[in-house]
């Protein structure tokens, strides 16, 4: 797939509930067009965090966009270090208007390569460690939707539709 192909997938799409494989530099892609792309694309819905699988691409890429930072792309990152926990409303750019209260770690350190192949970590916080392990799970399949009971849910989509201007 090339860059300029990437698009917002949203609810029902299979490459949302798929394992992504790690990202190879030195291919066809080039990791600033990707990272450019998918900041465009997270602005454009105005998005906190933003994952390769939502834009169409099934490699292991997120872009964040932490407070009082430049946004940026994460290449293969992973959690090395997490703890407290944190429980707050999340929103997702592929599901519209479905918002659920999902317990995350409150204090994550995550490994990656930046765009220029540099291996980085980053420590965030709050608000901010939630949208990265939200991204994180996206990378490997796993939607937010899955992480709350059926009643959460039910009741959560219930708001969804509401919000979404129908009663049923």
């Amino acid at each position: 797939m090339q860059v300029k192909d990437f698009s917002l997938r949203t609810e029902g799409d299979p490459l949302l509930t798929q394992k992504l494989k790690p990202y190879e530099f030195n291919k066809d892609t080039d990791p600033a067009e990707i990272e450019q792309t998918m900041i465009q694309l997270m602005d454009k819905h105005y998005g906190y965090g933003i994952a390769a699988n939502q834009v169409g691409f099934d490699q292991r890429v997120i872009v964040i966009q932490p407070k009082e930072q430049q946004a940026f792309a994460l290449f293969n990152p992973e959690v090395i270090e997490s703890d407290g926990e944190y429980e707050a409303e999340e929103g997702c750019l592929s599901f519209p208007g479905l918002f659920i209260k999902v317990k995350r770690f409150d204090n994550v350190t995550v490994k990656y390569v930046d765009k220029q192949q540099k291996e980085c970590t980053i420590k965030l916080t709050g608000m901010d460690a939630k949208c990265i392990q939200h991204e994180l799970d996206h990378l490997d399949g796993i939607c937010f939707t899955t992480r709350v009971s059926k009643l959460k849910l039910d009741l959560a989509r219930k708001r969804q539709r509401k919000l979404n201007g129908r009663t049923k």
